[in-house]
């Protein structure tokens, strides 16, 4: 049987089919959460630094990691290695397309 709180956070992150911003990050459950916000304001790291957040092993970590980075909020840094991963977060929130308002949203609002 696996770590159940591992077995939480990669649940939480499969779930989710859109890209994941900076403030979905408070969704998201212990311990996950807090290691998240530490690396965001980093913005910088190593796998090893987000292991180090995460009661996981090594592998676990890079699991999460690589769901991070397919969901938008990590990018792999050009600094990466095979042997140490490196990584960036996404600090803006805008990571999904905007969308034009309808031509008629000032009738709407007024």
């Amino acid at each position: 049987m696996g770590n159940p709180q591992f077995d939480i956070a990669i649940k939480e992150l499969q779930e989710r089919t859109d890209d994941i911003r900076p403030s979905d990050v408070l969704m998201f459950s212990e311990p996950l959460r807090s290691a998240l916000n530490f690396v965001i304001r980093l913005k910088r790291f190593s796998l090893t630094e987000f292991g180090e957040q995460l009661p996981f092993t090594r592998e676990e970590v890079k699991r999460l990691a690589d769901l991070l980075v397919a969901r938008n909020l990590f990018d792999v840094s050009r600094f990466a290695t095979e042997a140490e991963p490196y990584y960036e977060a996404r600090l803006s929130a805008m990571t999904r397309p905007l969308t034009r308002p309808p031509s008629d949203i000032w009738k709407k609002i007024g």
